[in-house]
């Protein structure tokens, strides 16, 4: 059998039983703040988890829309380039079309109203016109009027078309500029304005 035998004095005991009070609340506190730091590390990869795949989503969804975004400009670009191939085969055809509308428009205005036209022919851009004049003057006149039009050159009066006073036949030759008559311009303009 053994035998203890206590020695120490009862404040020294005292002092011994605080200091294993102390050992103890410190061995809990600093598991205690162990257990807090774990629990907020925990936290804190959750919240860094979380942000991660909500960045990912948002970027997915952004990249789904930047997608859906360049569907539709592809789709508008390529319905332009049919509308352009269209437009383009569209102004191909009128571009060599002839306005005859326009060479009457312009005579209409230089004929005096004494001369009557009874006929038109033309072959390629050479107008040949027909008709009668009530007096010889009335005839110059007509003849230097279409010889002042921007739109007509080489007018051709024949002399033997000039014998005569009043009521005289005539036929008139003269070429007309292709630009005149074509789609697009707008060239009747007279040389002296």
């Amino acid at each position: 059998m053994e035998i203890k035998i206590n020695l120490l004095p009862p404040n020294r005991k005292e002092e011994i039983r605080l200091i294993e009070r102390f050992r103890t609340v410190l061995a809990w506190e600093v598991i205690i703040f162990s257990i807090a730091m774990l629990s907020f590390g925990f936290i804190l990869g959750i919240n860094y988890v979380l942000d991660l795949n909500l960045r990912l989503v948002s970027e997915r969804s952004s990249d789904e829309s930047t997608e859906t975004q360049y569907e539709t400009i592809q789709y508008y670009e390529g319905k332009f380039s049919e509308i352009n191939a269209k437009l383009s085969k569209i102004s191909g055809v009128t571009s060599g079309q002839i306005y005859w509308s326009k060479l009457f428009s312009k005579l209409d205005g230089v004929i005096p109203p004494s001369v009557e036209i009874s006929g038109i022919a033309t072959k390629n851009y050479a107008l040949f016109l027909s008709g009668q004049a009530k007096t010889r003057d009335d005839l110059l006149l007509f003849r230097d009027n279409l010889a002042k039009e921007a739109c007509f050159s080489n007018v051709n009066l024949p002399l033997s078309d000039l014998v005569s006073r009043e009521n005289i036949v005539f036929q008139i030759d003269l070429e007309i500029k292709e630009e005149c008559i074509k789609y697009g311009t707008y060239a009747f303009t007279s040389k002296n304005s």
